[in-house]
């Protein structure tokens, strides 16, 4: 049996424009944003087939405003079987008259297996420090294909958001090393609507 040996490289990217979708009570909200992170390929080196992307970063922001006990879901991260995703964002929001304030960092991941789109380890790590009541940031799985970012509202309540996003997804593609199919696409953002 022989030793595949491989070389990994970065390539990175930054300056891409894309689309976040989010949805309100039905109604669809489109926020603007660039983006940046590394792309890692691998190559092996007793092969002559491309390099095939193995994992890759994605580090962005959004800001937006929200009166009352609104819920805004973003399908944030795209997902395709066999592939999984570490999350570690930081969320900051503020009441207009900035009597109360909420900070939250969360860390955990999700992993998609065919029909399902699980958590592991079955939570996702939140820290929270905050002045409201169920205004908050959370994940959770939209069906199979995404993961979603929830933001909870206060009755009562305009609060401007600011969220930091940053997730590592892996591909897992060394799983196929050696196979002479094509390279299935590999999504590391969400997709715009137009395209």
């Amino acid at each position: 049996m022989a030793i595949k040996n491989l070389l990994t490289r970065n390539n990175r990217y930054d300056k891409v424009r894309l689309v976040i979708v989010g949805s309100q009570s039905g109604v669809q909200n489109y926020y603007y944003t660039e983006a940046n992170g590394d792309r890692y390929y691998f190559n092996q080196l007793s092969s002559t087939a491309s390099a095939d992307m193995e994992s890759a970063t994605f580090n962005s922001f959004l800001s937006f405003t929200m009166s009352n006990a609104a819920i805004y879901s973003f399908d944030l991260v795209p997902m395709l079987p066999g592939e999984s995703v570490m999350i570690e964002t930081k969320a900051v929001g503020l009441n207009a008259t900035g009597t109360k304030g909420y900070l939250m960092t969360s860390f955990g991941g999700f992993r998609q297996f065919g029909a399902t789109l699980s958590i592991i380890g079955s939570t996702i790590n939140y820290t929270t420090k905050t002045d409201f009541g169920p205004a908050g940031v959370s994940f959770s799985a939209a069906g199979t294909q995404s993961v979603k970012m929830n933001v909870y509202g206060q009755s009562g309540e305009k609060i401007d958001w600011d969220v930091h996003i940053r997730y590592t997804k892996g591909f897992h593609s060394l799983s196929y090393a050696g196979s002479t199919g094509s390279n299935p696409s590999k999504p590391i953002y969400p997709k715009s609507p137009d395209s």
